[in-house]
């Protein structure tokens, strides 16, 4: 019987009595040596030329049978490394190239995969496909410090699924405290927040809170002017105090973004004429159900005190000509 050859490595299978007085130096050479190679070789495949197409040969040293590939040259193109279709096999391959273009790699005719420059990744095929072997596309690089750039990442979501790379654990609190805070998240110890943070979701805090500047509950005051079709209208989640100087007659509109038990100072001051009047939307509540008549002296300051009962009430109580 003839010798044939495996189908995925290509190793040779000798025939009864096939290869007298050479059979062991076959076995060597053709199944021992390349299964090594299969296993642990590493080969380095030039992409100065365009795609490439990696050889395979029958019991013989090639290219597609080594377990790591390392691609290099400067890429004047995207460009595909194509790996022997109908066969299984998996690939560590490490992207050693420049130039800023792509290197695929795939089986002619399928689909395959881009491997990220200063990167390697472990890819599989199935004969017909190329695909990372793992299940993330997030973690499908190794990567290096340079494209993976930990230390500069802003927000790992972790009631999202979001898995926190081994990296980032060796990053200082410091580098990411600018992160969007969310759900499953715990920070224990003094900590001071720097910028602008958002909590996604319900927020314990079992400790004293100091609010230094810029919380909502003590937010400095918004100057918001009477637009050109008499109205006022604030925006409750920009601020809690407003000033507005009436410069005719207008109509306090609802606010937009209350959020129950907030509370807040609104100072209505008359301009140097005097005598403007303010009527108010449906949410906002006076004592009795009766809004209160501004003063009407020239530059006069009312005060009206307001706490959101709920996004379409605000209990509001009035202080006036207090200058």
């Amino acid at each position: 019987m003839a010798s044939t050859f495996t189908t995925r490595i290509r190793l040779n299978k000798q025939g009864t009595g096939d290869n007298d007085s050479t059979w062991g130096t076959v076995l060597n050479d053709e199944v021992i040596e390349l299964t090594d190679f299969a296993i642990a070789g590493y080969t380095t495949i030039s992409l100065t030329a365009g795609d490439v197409t990696l050889t395979a040969n029958d019991g013989a040293a090639d290219e597609a049978r080594s377990a790591m590939l390392e691609l290099t040259g400067t890429l004047t193109a995207d460009t595909n490394v194509f790996i022997p279709s109908g066969i299984s096999k998996s690939y560590i391959v490490k992207n050693s190239t420049s130039g800023a273009y792509a290197a695929t790699i795939l089986v002619s005719g399928g689909t395959g995969v881009v491997i990220p420059q200063g990167s390697s990744m472990i890819v599989m095929t199935n004969g017909t496909t190329v695909t990372p072997a793992n299940d993330s596309t997030d973690l499908g690089s190794f990567g290096t410090a340079s494209t993976l750039n930990y230390a500069s990442v802003t927000d790992y979501d972790t009631s999202s699924g979001d898995i926190l790379p081994a990296e980032l654990l060796q990053v200082s609190i410091s580098d990411i405290r600018y992160a969007q805070v969310s759900a499953d998240t715990s920070i224990t110890g003094a900590y001071t927040f720097v910028s602008a943070t958002t909590f996604t979701s319900t927020t314990t805090f079992e400790s004293n809170i100091v609010a230094i500047k810029g919380s909502r509950s003590y937010s400095a005051q918004t100057t918001v002017a009477v637009s050109v079709n008499n109205t006022v209208g604030y925006n409750f989640g920009t601020s809690n105090n407003f000033v507005t100087t009436l410069t005719d007659n207008a109509t306090l509109k609802n606010p937009i973004n209350q959020e129950p038990g907030q509370s807040g100072i609104i100072y209505m001051i008359q301009d140097g004429t005097g005598s403007r009047t303010l009527s108010f939307g449906t949410h906002w509540e006076f004592e009795g159900g009766i809004a209160p008549t501004l003063s009407t002296a020239a530059s006069a300051v009312d005060v009206l005190i307001y706490n959101v009962r709920t996004t379409t009430a605000i209990s509001t109580f009035s202080v006036l000509n207090i200058s």
